[in-house]
Formats: structure tokens, sequence, C-alpha cells
């Protein structure tokens, strides 16, 4: 009876596909597969990392392009008549200028008025019988006095524009020098953006988020710090007729003084900020990640924080520095 169902399987074509295929997949299971999983393995871990070492050197690259907009006809090499643009037919240089003319200036030359009376008061109160001709020499000067003096307040903004337009020379020779800043090469400066580890990948890209919004933040603060220095210079420029009248006069003429050094100072601050985005890039090219030398795989995990953590703080010192760009222009013309 068994033998007969033997047979009639065995005849059975059904049956047979069936014991066919069975027999080719355990047979396939028993091929040893373990290095064909391991590549399989290797290969998604390798696309891994590269797509994020390709994430993360984008968006350092990206930070750097973003701080170098500002200097490459930006706000600091722009003329003094177009550091800010606008849409329609007035402009703030329009309207500083207009001030300047119908307010400022008038001003200007009733303070100058004002100085020459006194000025004129105290050659008078030193004149005497015996001094008639140094009196008429002393008046003389006073009269060129007045002249050289009312010159300057009717082109006071001009001359201010003058002074602006000899920094934004040197700010345009120093972009040719060194143009806007250099690209940031992170193959060439992180050992983690040539290592296929995927958790330190992961580590640098948290970071480079982190500190792609600390960029954003600094390029703000950028905008903020050159928007508000041309603000400030149309205001100073328009308001040039007051201090420099002051200048006539050995009492006031300090107020004069500190008026030239402030306006030098803002000038300057836009070189000061132009330099620092031309080696923030640079500065970023010489961190070197803390290796700690224990020759296991925390290594990369260590050099990738170490690095990342220091471009943050690069990022942030930078931010700080823009903001102070002022002050440490007002230091440098204090020592004049």
């Amino acid at each position: 009876m068994g033998m007969q169902r033997i047979k009639m399987l065995a005849h059975n074509r059904a049956f047979m596909y069936a014991f066919a295929i069975t027999l080719a997949v355990l047979a396939a299971l028993l091929v040893p597969a373990q290095s064909a999983w391991a590549s399989i393995a290797d290969d998604i871990n390798s696309w891994l990392c590269g797509v994020l070492r390709d994430w993360c050197n984008w968006i350092f690259g990206a930070q750097t392009d973003v701080m170098r907009s500002l200097g490459a006809e930006g706000v600091l090499s722009a003329p003094f008549a177009t550091m800010l643009t606008t849409a329609g037919d007035v402009s703030m240089y329009d309207i500083a200028r207009g001030v300047w003319q119908v307010a400022i200036v008038p001003i200007g030359c009733g303070v100058l008025g004002l100085v020459f009376t006194l000025k004129l008061i105290e050659i008078s109160q030193r004149m005497d019988g015996n001094q008639a001709m140094p009196g008429v020499k002393e008046v003389v000067f006073l009269l060129v006095f007045f002249a050289v003096f009312l010159f300057l307040i009717q082109h006071s903004f001009d001359l201010m524009a003058a002074i602006y337009e000899v920094v934004g020379l040197a700010i345009d020779r120093v972009e040719a020098l060194f143009g806007t800043g250099g690209a940031l090469d992170m193959a060439t400066v992180s050992v983690v953006t040539t290592d296929d580890d995927l958790s330190a990948l992961l580590a640098l890209l948290v970071v480079a988020v982190i500190s792609w919004l600390v960029v954003l933040i600094a390029y703000i603060v950028a905008l903020v710090v050159c928007w508000a220095r041309a603000i400030q210079l149309y205001i100073m420029a328009a308001f040039s007729p007051i201090p420099l009248a002051f200048l006539g006069f050995d009492q006031t003429r300090q107020i004069g003084i500190g008026y030239l050094k402030s306006f030098g100072a803002v000038c300057i601050a836009g070189l000061i900020i132009l330099v620092l985005l031309i080696s923030f890039p640079a500065i970023l090219g010489g961190i070197v990640a803390v290796n700690p030398g224990t020759g296991t795989p925390i290594d990369a995990i260590a050099n990738g924080l170490t690095y990342a953590l220091q471009y943050l703080a690069m990022c942030i010192l930078l931010v700080l520095s823009l903001v102070k760009s002022g002050s440490w222009a007002r230091d440098i013309v204090s020592g004049f």
C-alpha cells in the first residue's frame, strides 16, 4: 500500500515540481552567505556616510558663502551715495543731503557767526591806542578764518563723503588683495569627513546645523551693523556743519575734533568688518580636531565633536567681533 502511494506521488507532476523547488531552496540555504551580507552592509554604510559627508560639506561651504556676500558689492564696498539702496525715487542719501542743505547749513552758519563775533570781541578787548596795527592784522586773519570755515560748512557734506571714499578705497584694495574670503574645504581640515564613521558624521551634522543657525545670526548681526553704520554716516554727514563750526573757537574746538574722530571711526569700522569676514574662513581652516589617541573607534567621534565645537565657538566669536567692531574702531582713532 505504501509502495503504491509512493509510485503515485512519483508519477504526480505537481508533486515533483514542488519537491524540486523545495530541494533547491534547501540547497541555497546551505550555501555560505556571510560575505555577501557583509558586502551589502558595507555598501549601505558607505552610501549613508557619503550622503552625510556631502550634507556637512555643503552646510559649512554655504555658511562661508553667506558671510562673503557682505563684502563683495555689498554695503561695505558701496559708494557713499548708494550705501542704502531704495526702490523709489528718494533714497536715504537724498534725505540726508536735503536735511543738511535746508536745515543744518543755516544753523552751522549761525554758529560760525557766533564764533566769529566772540573772536572779534576777544580781539577788541586786547586792542588799545598803542596796538592799532596788530589789532588790524588780527582782524584780517579773522576774516580769512571766517571765509575758510564758511567754505568748510557749505561743503561739509561732500567733505564727509570724501573721507568715506578714502576708507572705501582701502576696502577695495583689501578686497582686491585677499578677495572676500576663501572657501572652506572640510576634507582638508577635518578627519571626520574622510572616515566612513556613521556616528561621527551624524554628530557632525547636528553641530553643522547648529553652527548654521549661529552663522545666520552672525549674518543678521553683520547686516544690522553695516546698515546701522550707513545710517550713522548719513546722519553724521547731515549734521556736520554744526561741529565743524565749533572748530574755530578755542573753547569749543574739542567738539569739532571729537566729531571728526567719531566719523573716521565709523568709516574705519567698515574696514574692520571686512577683515573679520575675510579672516573667518582662514581661521576655520586652521582648526585641528583633538584626538584622544586611544586607538578605538571613539577617536573618530571625538575628532568630529571637538572640531565641530571649535567651529561653533568661532562662529560665536565672529558674532561678538562684529558687535565690537565699532568700539575697536573708536579705540584705534582715539590713539591719533
